[in-house]
């Protein structure tokens, strides 16, 4: 009954907002549209018509593309938000928000690294997501304790305090990046906790898969372009993941050697990643998205009143905007319709 009063009046309105996603047929008609403007015409007949409205060959901009259907993205999360009662609720949603800021607060420190000159415009999103972050002065940070100290106000800070040392001695952007990321999970595990019953279940084992697929992206591209040793390479293993455990990782290694981290992660549903990892890492990473995306589509078929319903709408439109966007780069670039499906989740 307390499931029923929490999200009665949520669920129902996320109910009318997943019909408003792209059905199937509106994929395949854009995945065999004959170029980028064909597939602009088709987009204009659906909910995002009002961003594509007078883009055409002549002014198109990938980039501000981007930004305006992240920015849908981050109204719908809002909007969501003020449907809900209960305050872990709210919570969990104002976490799954500053993914969008954490993926802008990272370009941002990937530029200020490089010290390249550029517009910030073309990288900001929007002026405020969840905190109010002045990009301009973190790009004219003379280090990285002054960047620091303009995140006072938000929980990136110590996320970047407990990396400041590794960075400083490596000089990598990559120590930033996955230090926001681990914080990042670290926090919605954390809100999970934070749930009861039935909640709590649903939103982890979508959360763990998310987690997984982190995980096994972080251990791949760690083994194929740096050269770390197994000990650095699990303090970025995130904890919570479905399938995926630190202990097994490091097990493998003990035994039989880098070669066996790939192995390692090779388990159940992922067992193909063996096959796939020397290939295209973006195909891998659909592939493992589907097996997320299958269990959201678990969670909206069963019991409507979970968080479940609020997870699995914002994995499937976050999903959806990333489709959209990979279409329109492989259309770009004259890719046919076999070359860009195994890179989507459908």
């Amino acid at each position: 009954m307390r499931q029923l009063s929490k999200y009665s009046f949520a669920n129902a309105k996320i109910r009318a907002m997943l019909s408003f996603l792209l059905d199937p047929a509106t994929f395949t008609s854009m995945l065999e549209a004959g170029n980028r403007d064909e597939v602009i015409e088709l987009l204009r007949k659906t909910p995002y018509a009002y961003i594509f409205e007078g883009v055409s060959s002549e002014n198109f901009e990938i980039s501000r593309i981007e930004r305006a259907l992240f920015r849908h993205d981050i109204a719908l999360h809002q909007k969501l938000f003020a449907m809900l009662s209960g305050q872990p609720e709210k919570d969990f949603v104002t976490l799954l928000l500053q993914r969008y800021e954490i993926e802008e607060l990272k370009v941002v420190l990937r530029i200020w690294h490089k010290k390249a000159p550029v517009d910030l415009q073309d990288y900001i999103v929007q002026p405020v997501i969840s905190f109010d972050i002045d990009f301009k002065k973190v790009l004219a940070a003379p280090t990285i304790e002054e960047i620091i100290l303009l995140l006072d106000h938000t929980p990136y800070k110590n996320a970047l305090m407990n990396v400041r040392e590794k960075y400083r001695a490596h000089n990598a952007s990559f120590y930033l990046e996955t230090g926001l990321d681990l914080d990042y999970y670290n926090r919605l595990n954390e809100a999970i906790k934070r749930f009861t019953g039935v909640d709590r279940g649903i939103a982890a084992r979508i959360l763990g898969i998310e987690i997984d697929i982190q995980n096994i992206n972080w251990l791949v591209r760690l083994r194929k372009y740096y050269s770390l040793g197994i000990g650095e390479m699990l303090e970025w293993f995130i904890p919570g993941g479905a399938w995926i455990a630190k202990d097994r990782v490091r097990e493998l290694y003990v035994s039989d050697g880098l070669t066996k981290v790939v192995e390692s992660v090779s388990l159940g549903p992922y067992a193909r990643i063996k096959e796939m990892v020397e290939g295209n890492m973006a195909a891998m990473e659909a592939f493992l998205y589907s097996f997320l995306l299958q269990e959201v589509k678990k969670a909206l078929a069963g019991f409507p009143f979970t968080v479940g319903t609020v997870l699995g709408y914002l994995v499937l439109k976050h999903r959806e905007t990333r489709n959209i966007i990979s279409i329109l780069n492989a259309k770009q670039f004259g890719w046919d319709k076999e070359h860009i499906l195994p890179l989507l989740n459908l």
